[in-house]
C-alpha cells in the first residue's frame, strides 16, 4: 500500500473511531447516570476490586499476543494458528488460577461477596481469545471503520444489558453482565467481519520472534497495570468498599473520557506508526498533532467538570454520591494531565522498542506508589492530591525519555498545548473570581460562562483544525 493510500485510510479510520468514541462517551455518561441511581457505592467498589484482582492475576498467567500481530507486517496461517492456540491455552490457565484463588481475594480484602463476583467475571477470559486474533488482524489492516461498528455495537448492547440488570435488582452483577455482553457481541461481530479460522496446527519455533516481541510488550503492560491499578490494590485494603466506591466513581468520571480518547489514538497510532516505523520525523509530528487534538477537548472539559462538580453530580447522579464530589474535583486535574500522556507508549512499541515503555512505566509506578502510600496515611483526599503531582512528574519523565530517542523542539510541545493551557488559565481565573466572591453568580451561570469561554478559546486557537473537521464531516455526509 502506498503512503498516500495508507495516509488516507488512517485519516478515514481515525474519523470513524472518533465519531464512534464520541457516541460511546455520550452513551457512557447516560448509562453511568442511570447505574449510579440504581446501584450503591458499594457495588462500584466491589467491581473495582474484582477487575483489579483479575487483571493482577492475568498479568502473570496470560501473555496476549495481539501486539505482535500488528507489529509484524506479514504473518502466515501457521503463525496465526500457533498464536491462537497458545493464547487460548494461557487464557484457560488464567481462568483456572483466578477461580481457584478467588477465596484468597475475598479474605485479603475482607469482602466475602468477592468470591462469587470474581468467579462470574472470570468467564470473560474464556470469551476473549476466541476473537482477539481476528480483531488484531483488522487493526493491522487499518480496518477502523469495521472496528468502529464492532465496538459501538458491543458498548450499546452491553449498556442496555447493564441497565436492565440493575433495574431488575442484580446489583453488582449488572456491572459484570455489562462486560460479558460486550465481549459476546464483539465475538459474533468479529467472526462476521473477519472470516478467519485457525488451523489445527502449533509450532512454537515459527512464532518465537513474535513471542519475544510480546514478552517485551507484556512487560511494559505489566508495569503500566500497576501504575494504573495500584491505587485499588492498596486502597481496597485500607478503606471500606463504600469509600472505595466513591473513589472508583470519581476515578471513573475522570478516567472514562481519558480512556476513550486515548483508545482512539492508541488504536489508530500503533498500527499507523508501525507502518512508518523507520520515519521518526513523521512519528513525532503525528504524536504532537495527536496531543493537540486530545488536549483541546480534554483539558477544558476536565477543568469545567472540576469547577462545577457539585452541580453536575447532584443533578446527574443524586445526593448519595456527595462523598465523591471532593475526590472528583481533584482527580479531574489528574485526568487532564493523563489524557495527553496516556497514549505516548505507542511510539516506542511502533518502532520495535516496547521495553522503553517498560522503563518509563517503572518510573511512573514508583511515583504512583509513593503518592498512594504517603496519601493513605492521611485519607483518600490526600491520595488524590498526590496522584495529581505524580501524573505531572510522570509526563515530564516521558518527555525526557522521548527526547532521547526522537528529538523534538520545545516549540512543538508548546504549540500542541498553548490553546488548552490558555483555556485552563482563563477558566481558573473565572472560578477564583466566583470562589472569592468578586463575582456573584448562580452555579448554572458559572457553568454556562465556562462553557462559552472554552468554546471561544477553542475557536480562536483551533479554527483551522475545526474547519478541517467540518470538511471531513461534510464529505462523509454526501
Amino acid at each position: 500500500m502506498s503512503d498516500a493510500k495508507k495516509k488516507n485510510k488512517i485519516i478515514k479510520g481515525g474519523f470513524y473511531l472518533t465519531i464512534v468514541n464520541v457516541l460511546s462517551q455520550l452513551l457512557a455518561i447516560v448509562v453511568n447516570i442511570v447505574l449510579a441511581r440504581l446501584l450503591l457505592p458499594e457495588d462500584f467498589g466491589l467491581v473495582a476490586l474484582t477487575m483489579t484482582y483479575i487483571g493482577f492475576i492475568t498479568l502473570f498467567t496470560n501473555m496476549g499476543f495481539g501486539s505482535s500481530i500488528i507489529y509484524e507486517s506479514e504473518t502466515s496461517q501457521k503463525q496465526l494458528s500457533s498464536i491462537y492456540w497458545l493464547n487460548y491455552g494461557l487464557s484457560v490457565f488464567s481462568f483456572l488460577v483466578i477461580i481457584s484463588t478467588s477465596q484468597f481475594a475475598a479474605n485479603f480484602y475482607n469482602e466475602p461477596k468477592l468470591t462469587s463476583i470474581v468467579f462470574v467475571a472470570a468467564f470473560n477470559l474464556l470469551i476473549f481469545p476466541f476473537y482477539i486474533v481476528q480483531y488484531k488482524l483488522l487493526e493491522r489492516d487499518l480496518e477502523f471503520r469495521t472496528i468502529s461498528k464492532i465496538n459501538l455495537s458491543g458498548i450499546l448492547i452491553g449498556s442496555i444489558a447493564a441497565v436492565i440488570g440493575a433495574y431488575l435488582g442484580l446489583g453488582v452483577y449488572a456491572l459484570i453482565l455489562q462486560s460479558l455482553v460486550v465481549s459476546v457481541v464483539r465475538l459474533f461481530m468479529v467472526m462476521i467481519y473477519r472470516r478467519w479460522l485457525p488451523s489445527f496446527y502449533f509450532n512454537f519455533h515459527e512464532i518465537k520472534s513474535m513471542v519475544w516481541y510480546s514478552l517485551k510488550y507484556k512487560a511494559s503492560n505489566m508495569v503500566r497495570y500497576f501504575e494504573r491499578n495500584i491505587d485499588y490494590l492498596i486502597l481496597g485494603k485500607f478503606f471500606s468498599s463504600v469509600i472505595l466506591g466513591y473513589y472508583a466513581f470519581a476515578y471513573n468520571i475522570m478516567y472514562t473520557p481519558v480512556k476513550r480518547i486515548s483508545y482512539i489514538f492508541s488504536e489508530v497510532l500503533f498500527p499507523s506508526f508501525s507502518s512508518f516505523k523507520n520515519d521518526k520525523e513523521k512519528i513525532i509530528s503525528g504524536y504532537f498533532k495527536s496531543v493537540n487534538l486530545i488536549a483541546l477537548v480534554s483539558i477544558p472539559a476536565m477543568t469545567i467538570l472540576a469547577f462545577n462538580a457539585d452541580l453536575i453530580i447532584h443533578i446527574g447522579f443524586g445526593q448519595k454520591w456527595d462523598g465523591a464530589i471532593a475526590i472528583v474535583k481533584i482527580l479531574c486535574f489528574a485526568g487532564a494531565i493523563q489524557s495527553v500522556s496516556q497514549f505516548g507508549g505507542v511510539i516506542f512499541s511502533s518502532i520495535g522498542k516496547p521495553e522503553i515503555t517498560l522503563y518509563i512505566s517503572v518510573g511512573r509506578t514508583i511515583l504512583t506508589v509513593l503518592a498512594i502510600v504517603i496519601g493513605v496515611q492521611y485519607g483518600v483526599l490526600w491520595v488524590a492530591y498526590l496522584l495529581v503531582i505524580a501524573k505531572v512528574l510522570s509526563f515530564l519523565l516521558f518527555l525526557v525519555v522521548l527526547y532521547s530517542y526522537i528529538p523534538f523542539s520545545i516549540i512543538q510541545l508548546f504549540n500542541s498545548l498553548k490553546g488548552p493551557m490558555v483555556s485552563f488559565i482563563s477558566l481558573s481565573l473565572i472560578y477564583a473570581l466566583v470562589h472569592f466572591n468578586y463575582l456573584v453568580v448562580s452555579p448554572w451561570t458559572l457553568l454556562l460562562t465556562m462553557l462559552v469561554v472554552s468554546v471561544m478559546i477553542l475557536y480562536i486557537f483551533h479554527k483551522n483544525t475545526l474547519i478541517e473537521i467540518l470538511k471531513v464531516l461534510k464529505e462523509k455526509a454526501k
